[in-house]
């Protein structure tokens, strides 16, 4: 892991000018179609939707929906040929993701997949507007073509927006982040009239203890390199993604509040790639209290991939989920370059 405290240094003032003109471009609480400008909206709602049949009932329930809440609907979906979760956002003009972690067995063996559902118009700052994808995205559960007679497993992810490639990503995230757990159990599929299916989905949106940060290419980066967002309980949480391509900072701490913030430590993990779980899921514990930085942390993000955060402060541990995409070393197109973290309490 890298030294986190290494900072940006040497930039031309040329840069500068046009990273404070993208400073003061305000934050809007929808990044659709022609954002309003309306004032941040708070949003504390759970809410779970299960899909769950068996044998040969006329009316079968296939699919279930949720709102999302500033973003749009996901779909739960559990069909003899199609077992899903998809995500549907009321505007494609914004990038729009939801980061899923999947935890099976397969072929005897405990397994992991991080999975990114993307759905956006722009997908570089070069794009046209003919590269993006549908209204809509999903992400299968099955394993392999085809649906297997017997599976399980489970999940959890964030779901978040920020505006699109083609636009400044406007630094804290300021539409609300829904993180979700999953679970899923089907079995004789390959027996027409004997078949069972559930699949329960859980959703929380807590506004008041979201963070992150979005910016996109390095002008920008340059006046949006880090986030400090105040959370009730815990403290500040502080996300640092610095634009360059040599010994920069890409980091995520806490500064600990209360009368005894030298009690606090941190518990996380990093979750990336596809695999086994003891190779692709990496667990810290009992990270300490700095006294002479004051935080928990700062811990490195993960380039493209997840991170599960256990945050205790006056004896209260919080879990956290957070998601992580960052290109920060194109020096030949600056503009392509890209910071989009979002992180908001487990349900």
């Amino acid at each position: 892991m890298r030294a986190p405290t290494r900072r940006l240094a040497g930039l031309g003032t040329g840069l500068l000018l046009v990273a404070s003109l993208l400073a003061g471009v305000g934050a809007v609480p929808s990044y659709g179609e022609g954002g309003g400008s309306a004032q941040k909206k708070a949003v504390q709602k759970d809410k779970r939707i299960v899909v769950s049949w068996k044998g040969e009932k006329k009316r079968r329930v296939y699919q279930k929906s949720a709102n999302v809440p500033g973003i749009g609907t996901v779909d739960l979906m559990c069909r003899p040929k199609s077992t899903q979760v998809r995500i549907r956002p009321n505007s494609r003009a914004p990038e729009t993701q939801l980061w899923m972690a999947k935890f099976e067995e397969k072929a005897g063996r405990d397994v992991v997949a991080v999975k990114n559902v993307r759905v956006y118009t722009y997908s570089t700052a070069a794009d046209d507007g003919r590269g993006g994808t549908g209204p809509r995205a999903h992400e299968g559960l099955n394993q392999k073509p085809g649906i297997e007679d017997f599976q399980k497993g489970n999940a959890y992810g964030v779901i978040s927006q920020r505006p699109g490639r083609n636009r400044a990503g406007l630094g804290a995230l300021t539409t609300p982040v829904t993180s979700f757990k999953l679970t899923w159990w089907w079995e004789r599929f390959d027996y027409p009239g004997h078949q069972y299916c559930n699949m329960a989905l859980t959703l929380h949106t807590d506004t008041a203890r979201q963070f992150g940060l979005s910016w996109h290419g390095t002008a920008e980066g340059v006046a949006q390199a880090s986030s400090t967002t105040a959370i009730p309980g815990v403290g500040d949480a502080v996300v640092t993604c610095e634009p360059g391509s040599n010994a920069y900072d890409q980091t995520v701490a806490f500064r600990p509040t209360g009368a005894s913030p030298e009690a606090s430590f941190l518990d996380y993990e990093y979750i990336q790639g596809e695999g086994d779980v003891d190779v692709h899921v990496d667990h810290v514990d009992d990270l300490d209290y700095d006294p002479v930085t004051g935080l928990l942390g700062p811990v490195d993000l993960p380039r493209n991939g997840m991170m599960r955060l256990w945050v205790s402060v006056g004896g209260v541990k919080r879990a956290y989920v957070l998601s992580s995409y960052y290109v920060v070393n194109n020096d030949q197109n600056p503009a392509l370059n890209s910071c989009e973290v979002a992180a908001t309490p487990l349900p």
